[in-house]
């Protein structure tokens, strides 16, 4: 047993402390971090600290109830009174206003206003007025009826089976899944790849005739899967905590990430469902490198791997259409279609239990005979060098 987590370790440390996979485990987080900048630097630009004015003949603003704060990185804007226009628009050209707006005295009958500016001011400025205005008027009602009606209208995602009704904070639980997915499948190419190309390497070297005078090719197979699986998790945990990060920080600044909350049911099956898959792809690739002769060779098939995998994202719309439909069931229950598949009909619809219990046992049982796989091919083809073992020789009993 001490043998065999040497073996783990060793394939753990020589793939994470590579310069390629700390490259690899960064870009995700950069790449965000790069989106968050830009985003906060939008926001920043398009907000101006130039005040605007308002001339109001409707009475609305006699007393007005100053605007709120905002959060940065937006910029407050002033909202001045102004008793006439001409005075208004003497500081407009002056450059002391971006603009002004003159309120009606008809205005609770039309709902119109006129903006005068001589450039015109950017969205978030009018946004500040609009929020600004509107708090007025609400300011003899009941506070939770004006902070209601402030928030605006909410968003509710039905599925086509009307089976499930998501309301703006539960939208968690139909993003969560894509985000899990595309993970799963980034990490999964990643960390497997590195798997199937050791196996190849090590094939085509000759350093497995050392190995195997100390180690039994169960123990070697084994380790390297249980590296595989540490190493695609290790990148799994870094990305994850980012995201979380990510999103306390933008619960402050975004409102409607405040309302986010993740289903602890979805994220208990996800992770049942991603494990074993995990497992399963890892032997997978593991038997390919130990069959195929040269590492080219060993790429192409494992580009047949990846289509089965992104196969329910080419289908997303079918399944938005009819997630219950014997289609969406049959690649739930098919082990490499199943891990997407599962979490992108769970983000749409409730599941029968029978089909969530159905999909676990069949990946379970899949990832153990990957793993038995991997280990006979790995024996028998071990010692095979420019030749490819057949799929006939992997399964019949005189390879055993």
């Amino acid at each position: 047993m001490t043998k065999f987590w040497k073996i783990a370790w060793h394939e753990y440390s020589r793939h994470v402390f590579r310069k390629r996979f700390i490259f690899a485990l960064l870009s995700l987080p950069l790449i965000l971090a790069l989106m968050v900048g830009l985003i906060i630097l939008v926001i920043w630009i398009d907000s101006d600290p130039t005040p605007l004015g308002y001339i109001d003949h409707s009475g609305l603003l006699a007393n007005p109830i100053p605007p709120a704060p905002v959060k940065w990185p937006e910029r407050t804007t002033p909202m001045l009174p102004y008793a006439d226009e001409a005075s208004a628009k003497v500081d407009l050209q002056s450059d002391k206003l971006q603009a002004y707006y003159v309120i009606p005295t008809d205005y609770l009958q039309t709902g119109e206003a006129q903006l005068f500016y001589l450039k015109e001011p950017k969205g978030i400025t009018t946004q500040q007025f609009e929020v600004f205005l509107a708090a007025n008027l609400l300011a003899n009602q009941p506070a939770d009826v004006a902070a209601r009606l402030l928030d605006g209208s909410e968003l509710v995602v039905q599925s086509a089976d009307e089976g499930l009704q998501s309301p703006r904070d539960r939208i968690a639980n139909i993003i969560l899944p894509f985000l899990a997915g595309i993970l799963f499948i980034i990490a999964m190419s990643t960390s497997s790849g590195y798997l199937m190309q050791a196996v190849v390497d090590e094939k085509e070297n000759r350093t497995v005739e050392i190995i195997v005078t100390s180690v039994s090719p169960g123990q070697l197979m084994g380790g390297k899967v249980i590296a595989d699986i540490a190493v695609g998790f290790t990148q799994l945990v870094v990305w994850t905590l980012f995201i979380i990060l990510i999103l306390a920080f933008g619960k402050s600044y975004i409102p409607s990430l405040g309302g986010l909350k993740f289903s602890g049911e979805l994220v208990a099956v996800i992770l049942a469902v991603m494990l074993p898959a995990f497992i399963m792809i890892s032997g997978l690739m593991a038997a390919i490198g130990a069959t195929v002769a040269e590492g080219s060779e060993a790429q192409q098939i494992m580009g047949l791997f990846t289509i089965p995998i992104w196969l329910p994202y080419m289908l997303i719309t079918l399944f938005f259409q009819n997630p219950n439909s014997p289609l969406a069931i049959a690649m739930s229950l098919f082990p490499l279609t199943a891990p997407m598949t599962l979490s992108i009909r769970l983000g749409i619809t409730p599941l029968p239990a029978w089909q969530i219990i159905a999909s676990i046992a069949i990946l379970i049982l899949s990832a153990i005979g990957a793993l038995w796989l991997a280990g006979r091919a790995f024996r028998l083809g071990m010692l095979r060098y420019g030749q490819r073992l057949r799929l006939k020789e992997l399964f019949s009993r005189q390879g055993g």
